[in-house]
């Protein structure tokens, strides 16, 4: 009897190592829009491992065995899904309540990032009024569509041959600045859809700058609002408005938060305080359309460089002297003076105006013959201004009566140029007149000294002539306008600027072609071909809308063409990737010329490649017997790195990769999955590697089964007592005897 107690114990004890399945999950009310895609996760646990089945409305889902993951694709009503985990100690259920919101459209859609669509090109950047042409096709040949088409009132649609699983839009002009046309495709299981992101952009029809309420020159010391007005641009959050005053940005103003497509009109003011030494310098207002990598290179539009010009009241230039001199000697005094407008200069001796030529700052005393103070006045609409010369004579022992004379510096020829000079654009027309300086000195007779072209005296009176040429292509000849006067013959030679704007200007790295690799220092060379004259030229370097260097040529005196170039030293960074690099040259041809000539290069993309790195890097992941776990890693990378992994090969280890993402998922985890992972990154550029190790630990069912053993260790001894004390009882009772005559009373035990 004994031995079937201790068999009936083992029994008991074996039993205590099993368990009825039991959910890691509590299952919840799922609210989703009606197309959503919907995850259910049912993981269990138990010992032997429960087997996992799907259930709705009675009907048993089609799964893979023990998926404890159930994917639902498009739902498109509310229904209850059951999950049964079972194993021989027993069966649990739980359920969960997927509500479904119906949605307005007439077919249900993935979210955008999910329907397996895409455009080539991926997005649009056009100038407005472009042609477009866009191809819809499915991002893999595993998800290729039954019927694929474009929803677009504008323009023409068709499906690609051979097999129709494409389509093309083509617009021949396209001029909507709003309109989003969307590619749409049936699929085996659902209907998606996903909009053409379309950006137009608009160069200004002008840009201009105005003085805010002022016109004509600027008075010094005063403050004045420049205004730049900028009309008719498209996207305004891709404009940068820069003021551009001696080759340098001094200010720049975006507009990053005007979302609006369609063209605007904007404005921008510098504040400017009139100095005298801003006179004649050139302010330009540049506008920049950047479009990044998406769209063509930068659109560059400068406005008509604004003069400045400021006025202010005359001063001398020279501090006049007490001049002792011996009678009889030439004496000659000299007043320069300098205003905005220039000055008008006269001379005056014991309050009477002396007989000079107009705005003569050289006064010449022939023979002196008594002491005198000499007085020069300067004028101009802002002041009056006077500077006195002391004469003092020392005289002589022989009397010698002097005349006064008075006449103009010996280098002055009395002819002038209307314009004063000349500065064009190579192979312009040219008409210049030469005339007298004042009509108390005309000639005789007056010519011009030019093989080219042709010249004629002017009516009524011959006494100026016009010189004209059709065609001025002589770099370097300059000619020259003749008088005979009554007493003297001169010649002034025809100032003559010719100008030339760049054939090309480019942007090349030296010594190297493509991508930038990451750390190391490049030349970029900008080549300005066929530009003159080089004096006037500067050439900027133009990055992220600041100009980061500046190159002048105010040595070469050379008047002919030719080709120059300027560069700058870059060291490569990751996140330089995509920026554009341009350079601008100015001819900048001071007043005598037309505003300055600005020229962009084409913009130079800055493309960076750059070993892989990864981005998700876990030195070790744990998980319990029997649970689910994922983990993975990114690489980033310039160009993209190719991500492969090495891992135990296991039933229940599944990897994806999505992108750069490369992810390990396991479900019921065993010990057969612990090890090490270990994945690989590679570019051209380089390698980089990564590893973690994956720790399976064993349920702690420690506490539960200590629990259960004392319980049965205890049951079995109170069994093993009572039946003990039960047989033992049956060998040792203690027995009394009674008389035979009271049969009524059995023997029994005390």
């Amino acid at each position: 009897m004994f031995q079937y107690v201790l068999i009936w114990c083992f029994l008991v004890l074996m039993t205590a190592q099993s368990d009825a399945p039991e959910f890691l999950l509590t299952p919840l009310i799922r609210n989703v829009t009606e197309g959503d895609n919907v995850t259910l996760e049912c993981p269990a646990r138990g010992n032997p491992a429960p087997a996992i089945s799907w259930h709705t409305n009675n009907d048993t889902l089609s799964t893979t065995e023990n998926q404890t993951t159930l994917l639902i694709i498009g739902v498109s009503q509310s229904k209850n899904y059951s999950c049964t985990a079972t194993n021989r100690n027993g069966t649990i259920l739980q359920t969960f309540n997927v509500n479904v919101k119906k949605k307005s459209a007439t077919f249900t859609n993935q979210s955008k990032t999910a329907c397996p669509l895409e455009f080539i090109p991926k997005r649009v950047v056009e100038k407005y009024g472009a042609s477009l042409s866009v191809i819809c096709r499915p991002t893999t040949t595993s998800a290729e569509p039954d019927i694929i088409g474009w929803e677009a009132p504008i323009g023409l649609w068709n499906l690609n041959m051979p097999d129709n699983k494409s389509a093309t839009w083509n617009v021949e002009k396209f001029e909507d600045w709003t309109f989003e046309p969307f590619c749409f495709g049936t699929f085996s299981d659902r209907q998606c859809s996903v909009t053409l992101p379309i950006t137009l952009y608009k160069t200004p029809d002008t840009v201009s700058i105005s003085v805010q309420n002022h016109s004509g020159p600027l008075q010094e010391g005063r403050r004045y609002t420049l205004q730049c007005d900028v009309f008719d641009v498209a996207p305004l959050a891709a404009l940068t408005l820069s003021w551009l005053w001696k080759g340098e940005i001094i200010q720049t103003h975006t507009y990053d938060d005007h979302l609006t497509k369609t063209p605007e009109n904007v404005s921008s003011t510098w504040e400017i305080t009139a100095f005298r030494n801003y006179s004649n310098d050139m302010i330009t207002c540049l506008t920049i359309l950047d479009l990044k990598q998406d769209g063509p290179s930068q659109q560059v539009n400068a406005s008509t460089a604004f003069q400045v010009i400021v006025h202010y009241a005359p001063e001398f230039l020279l501090t006049p002297l007490i001049r002792n001199v011996t009678e009889g000697d030439n004496v000659t005094l000299e007043c320069p003076a300098r205003g905005n407008p220039a000055p008008a200069i006269s001379w005056h001796t014991n309050n009477d105006t002396l007989s000079t030529t107009e705005n003569q700052t050289t006064l010449l005393i022939i023979g002196v013959s008594q002491s005198k103070n000499y007085s020069c006045t300067a004028t101009n609409r802002h002041g009056t201004i006077l500077q006195t010369f002391n004469v003092n004579v020392k005289k002589t022992s022989t009397s010698t009566t002097t005349t006064a004379t008075f006449m103009n510096q010996p280098t002055a020829c009395p002819l002038e140029f209307i314009p004063k000079r000349v500065v064009e654009k190579y192979g312009a027309s040219l008409s210049v007149i030469c005339r007298p300086t004042t009509t108390s000195a005309e000639p005789d007779i007056i010519g011009w000294e030019a093989p080219i072209g042709l010249w004629n005296l002017n009516m009524p009176d011959n006494k100026s002539a016009t010189w004209n040429v059709e065609k001025f292509e002589d770099w370097t000849f300059e000619p020259v306008c003749f008088g005979t006067f009554s007493d003297h013959q001169c010649s002034v030679t025809l100032p003559i600027t010719l100008y030339k704007t760049p054939d090309t200007v480019s942007i090349s790295v030296q010594n190297h072609s493509g991508p930038l690799q990451e750390g190391r220092r490049y030349t970029l060379q900008c080549d300005v071909f066929n530009v003159a004259p080089l004096a006037a030229l500067t050439v900027s370097w133009l990055w992220k809308g600041e100009i980061i260097q500046t190159h002048t040529y105010d040595d070469h005196l050379t008047k002919t063409p030719e080709n120059v170039s300027s560069t700058w030293e870059i060291t490569a960074f990751k996140n330089y990737s995509n920026d554009m690099i341009t350079c601008l040259t100015i001819l900048d041809l001071k007043q005598d010329g037309p505003s300055q000539q600005v020229n962009a290069s084409t913009a130079f993309q800055v493309i960076v490649h750059y070993a892989p790195k990864f981005t998700d890097e876990y030195d070790s992941v744990e998980v319990v017997t029997g649970g689910n776990v994922s983990f993975g890693c990114s690489a980033e990378g310039n160009p993209p790195p190719e991500v492969k992994c090495n891992y135990p090969v296991a039933i229940n280890a599944r990897a994806t990769t999505r992108g750069r993402q490369h992810t390990v998922s396991i479900t019921r985890a065993t010990s057969a999955n612990g090890g090490i992972y270990n994945c690989v990154a590679t570019n051209e550029v380089g390698t980089a590697t990564w590893q973690t190790t994956l720790t399976i630990t064993p349920l702690d069912h420690t506490t539960g089964v200590n629990y259960y053993l004392i319980l049965v260790v205890i049951l079995v001894i109170i069994i093993i007592m009572i039946l003990c004390y039960y047989f033992c009882t049956k060998k040792h009772g203690r027995y009394s005897l009674i008389s035979a005559r009271n049969n009524d009373v059995p023997l029994h035990n005390l």
